[in-house]
């Protein structure tokens, strides 16, 4: 929706409503997505690759990141899981997905798990609640 309406509809400027939208954004207070449902149409595989002790995060990354572009939805690591990358792929059908796990395979990492998306559900929480009632 663009700023104009939504300033338009609860009586304030567009500059102020960029504003706070910004202020949001910085402090993480908004969050702006879809419920995006890849595997409607492909083959959704989230890879958990397990890291050898002592490997550099930031490069393997930027290498997965580079190798495997044209199948990956997004990419993440957790500060609180030292070792792990999930890395989130789609491919046109099983035999791809199964070629990028078997290239992960020879990329040297301890372990590589591969979780198959059949389905996928959205459940709305407090913030669809509270927008309902505006």
């Amino acid at each position: 929706k663009p700023i104009t309406d939504i300033a338009d509809d609860i009586g304030i400027s567009a500059k102020t409503v960029r504003k706070h939208l910004d202020r949001m954004m910085e402090n993480r207070l908004a969050s702006f997505s879809i419920q995006w449902m890849p595997h409607k149409n492909n083959f959704v595989t989230v890879f958990h690759i397990i890291l050898n002790e002592g490997t550099d995060m930031n490069s393997t990354l930027k290498h997965i990141n580079e190798k495997y572009s044209q199948n990956i939805a997004y990419c993440l690591n957790y500060s609180n899981i030292p070792n792990l990358i999930t890395l989130h792929t789609w491919a046109k059908n099983t035999q791809d997905a199964q070629k990028i796990q078997e290239e992960l395979h020879t990329e040297g990492f301890k372990d590589v798990i591969p979780h198959i998306f059949i389905d996928a559900k959205w459940f709305d929480c407090w913030v669809d609640q509270l927008l309902r009632t505006k």
